[in-house]
């Protein structure tokens, strides 16, 4: 008896001082791509994209340029995204993420550089604005982080797409007095560009870092080893609360089904009334008797909650089915873009502008998670790439469109009823967006 016990403790001796020499677990690599992927949307899209809101007006006042033909570039710049988005797509299936976010940040800055030191002439901005940013934005654009994020994570995937995308919004929040003071105490547009190239450049090394999948690396998605024993101790994968699709979807299939027809209303919908009011928001509130202050702060707020709204939309979109929580979403957005048509005072709006911000932030968020939830994550970014070149072309129309509505009519109120019957129309159908079947190839049929 007593030799037993002695083998006993020798025994539990030896197991505890195995234990001990197991080498650590590596820290989960998939929350460092989150933090650099926020800081990588602050930079390059914080200061370029929402920084056209600030930089436009000024470069079209001191050009004496028409909005209508100068919001051509804004328009192109679309265009050309959505047709690049086929060649990012590409990209990151042969080269990586990482590759194709390096080169999409190059041409940004080479075209950041032609824009402060060669434009002089509307068809110069089109180019350099229309084309290479276009080009550049699709390579370092949504997709990638979507991309690395989906592949890192499955049961929290929602929430942090809202984290890494809110990077771009706070940003934006930051940049804009940022680009204004700078613009006003240089008194030329050009030293806005030339601060948002700095950001970029600083975008530039930190996606260096980012590392594409997690077997790159020897882990796992949401750190959870599928091939992890009963007497393992990682903990068990949680289940994800919300619809997730068994299947990886071809295109053929994707297209036959109704829901990726109302995932184009709410998606061109939610895009175009968003571009309209970074293109042309600043200048619809100083139309109607809006100091400068004031109009900064009001596109402030509309930045900031376009913050605010990600991260919130993210972790309620792991928690409830997308299409109810879309369509409450695209009824506030409804409800913000008529208050900001018939309002006039500062805090109407304002308040306008917070609740349009985290409605246009949200789906930032809820899109890519709903196209990777209804037609499966190892899909989403072939399926992303096909369908930004249909949607994209529509979106390009709201720069350009609201500039000659406005040049022709003097007011923006077509543009405002256009925006409101699409928003009434996506809230529709977001209710009947409902996750689609599944069909399986028909089985070849038995020789005779």
């Amino acid at each position: 008896m007593a030799l037993e016990k002695v083998l006993t403790a020798t025994q539990v001796e030896e197991n505890a001082g195995s234990a001990a020499r197991q080498p650590a677990r590596p820290k989960f690599y998939g929350w460092n791509n989150a933090a650099l992927f926020f800081l990588v949307q602050f930079a390059a899209s914080g200061f370029v994209y929402f920084a056209y809101a600030a930089i436009f007006p000024a470069m079209v006042q001191a050009m004496d340029w028409n909005r209508g033909e100068a919001s051509i570039a804004h328009s192109l710049s679309f265009l050309t995204l959505g047709l690049s988005y086929p060649l990012t797509a590409w990209m990151i299936g042969k080269r990586g993420v990482r590759f194709t976010l390096t080169i999409g940040l190059t041409l940004m800055l080479s075209s950041l550089f032609l824009t402060v030191f060669f434009v002089s002439e509307v068809w110069h901005w089109t180019l350099s604005w229309g084309v290479l940013m276009g080009m550049g934005m699709a390579l370092a654009g949504p997709l990638c982080g979507q991309t690395v994020i989906i592949q890192w994570f499955d049961a929290k995937r929602a929430t942090v797409l809202g984290i890494i995308m809110t990077g771009s919004a706070v940003g934006g929040f930051v940049a804009q007095p940022v680009l204004i003071r700078v613009m006003e105490s240089f008194g030329t547009w050009q030293s806005g560009w030339l601060v948002s190239a700095t950001a970029v450049f600083l975008a530039f090394l930190l996606a260096q870092f980012i590392v594409n999948r997690p077997q790159d690396v020897g882990q796992h998605v949401d750190n959870i080893d599928p091939n992890a024993g009963p007497g393992d101790t990682q903990k068990t994968a949680p289940k994800a609360r919300t619809y997730r699709s068994a299947h990886s979807w071809t295109l053929s299939q994707v297209f036959r089904t109704r829901a990726v027809y109302f995932i184009f209303i709410i998606n061109i919908t939610y895009l175009a009334v968003g571009t309209f009011l970074l293109t042309h928001g600043s200048l619809y509130l100083s139309d109607i008797g809006i100091s400068k202050i004031q109009t900064a702060s009001i596109v402030s707020i509309f930045i900031m909650g376009s913050g605010a709204g990600r991260i919130p939309a993210g972790w309620l979109g792991d928690r409830f089915e997308l299409r109810w929580l879309m369509a409450v979403m695209m009824a506030a957005m409804l409800a913000g873009f008529i208050m900001l048509w018939t309002f006039k005072s500062f805090a109407g709006l304002s308040l306008a502008g917070f609740i349009l911000g985290s409605c246009y932030g949200g789906f930032f968020a809820l899109s890519p998670a709903l196209t990777s939830n209804f037609f499966g994550q190892e899909s989403f970014a072939k399926i992303n790439s096909a369908f930004a070149p249909l949607l994209l072309p529509f979106v390009a129309m709201a720069p350009a469109g609201a500039g000659y509505i406005f040049d022709i009519y003097g007011s923006y109120d077509i543009a405002f009823l256009v925006g409101a019957t699409l928003l009434s129309l996506s809230v529709i159908a977001a209710i009947c967006l409902t996750p689609p079947k599944h069909e399986a190839p028909p089985e070849p049929a038995e020789a005779v």
